[in-house]
């Protein structure tokens, strides 16, 4: 018995030439369809495909908001648990040792809440906040502004 080597075949000419023919069918379809008014559907089209394009900015600007929104919580949750470890670790050193028990949340509410005075605050300024920068999200809204720019010429050309 001898042993045939299995040898590897190229694709046949004739498979090549039938890949190509069903390309160019696939390519120049052989039916139409008549459109009574073409200007008014291109003109829809343009007004969806712009309505659209809003509602992108817009979400765009609802996820940057809430990316800030995350940034700064997770800022908050940072300060939060720093502040308990300066008040467990260095501010206990300095208050009394007592023997009160804690009051449960159930005697707080049982309890009459006591009577506070009303003081004038003055509200603040907030330090400004600084924004979560993200390297997409601009190119990304600037290419909707750019598109909507081109679909709103065309509009007005289409008038």
């Amino acid at each position: 018995m001898s042993k045939k080597k299995a040898v590897r075949k190229s694709s046949h000419p004739a498979k090549k030439a039938r890949k190509e023919k069903v390309a160019q069918a696939e390519k120049n379809p052989e039916y139409m369809v008549n459109i009574q008014d073409p200007k008014n559907l291109r003109k829809d089209v343009l007004e969806s495909l712009r309505e659209v394009i809003i509602f992108m900015q817009g979400y765009e600007s609802f996820r940057q908001i809430q990316e800030e929104k995350v940034a700064l919580f997770t800022k908050l949750k940072k300060e939060v648990s720093e502040l308990q470890l300066l008040v467990n670790n260095k501010l206990r050193k300095y208050l009394p040792q007592g023997k009160l028990r804690a009051i449960s949340r159930e005697q707080y509410i049982k309890e009459e809440p006591p009577k506070v005075e009303k003081v004038e605050v003055v509200p603040k300024t907030a330090p400004p906040v600084e924004p979560v920068e993200k390297e997409m999200a601009p190119s990304d809204l600037e290419q909707l502004e750019g598109q909507l720019r081109d679909i709103e010429r065309e509009l007005q050309g289409l008038r």
